[in-house]
């Protein structure tokens, strides 16, 4: 009688191992799947070219375009990085000057914007060389990648993308479709 149970006691605790790592692969798959599909981060070239569709001269006009944006982006990138450690240093002052901070800011807003523009620019280049149908489709999944960066973050109520409906905010009770009610 004690060996079944000891037997029982195994084969539950083997049961419940295989089913704890079988759920964190599970999850770790969903989390490199959402992030290959466009939850964060660049859209990876080959996902851009098989959602339009690209013939191979439009692919080897992105192509090209590619070696300059992504330079232009790792530029603005690491000056981004070298203000805003340099706003840090500031914070770590005894009492800095809050017209320094304002300065330092204005810097990074600077650059934040210039990344936009590089952003947009190259979104407008690539635009170009596109066929009527390909920019519908190619618009959309900005618009989709947009909605997804949205629903992510803090968007207002009634934008697209915000789980909040228009009226609602923090305190006010959920209604149907508000926070908290199923997708």
């Amino acid at each position: 009688m004690k060996r079944n149970w000891l037997l029982y006691l195994v084969i539950f605790s083997l049961a419940l191992n295989f089913g704890t790592i079988g759920a964190f692969v599970y999850l770790r798959y969903q989390d490199r799947a959402q992030m290959y599909h466009g939850m964060s981060g660049p859209l990876p070239m080959r996902a851009l070219w098989g959602a339009l569709k690209l013939e191979d001269s439009q692919r080897q006009a992105l192509h090209g375009l590619l070696p300059e944006h992504r330079g232009k982006i790792a530029e603005i990138r690491n000056a981004l990085f070298l203000k805003r450690q340099e706003l840090f240093d500031l914070l770590r002052g005894e009492a800095p000057a809050m017209s320094e901070v304002r300065a330092k800011i204005g810097e990074i807003s600077a650059l934040q914007g210039d990344l936009e523009e590089e952003q947009m620019r190259f979104l407008l280049e690539v635009r170009k060389g596109l066929k009527p149908e390909q920019k519908v489709a190619f618009l959309d999944l900005i618009q989709g990648r947009l909605n997804q960066a949205l629903a992510g973050t803090c968007a207002p109520p009634g934008w697209p993308g915000s789980r909040m409906g228009p009226g609602m905010g923090p305190g006010k009770p959920a209604g149907p479709g508000g926070p908290g009610a199923p997708d």
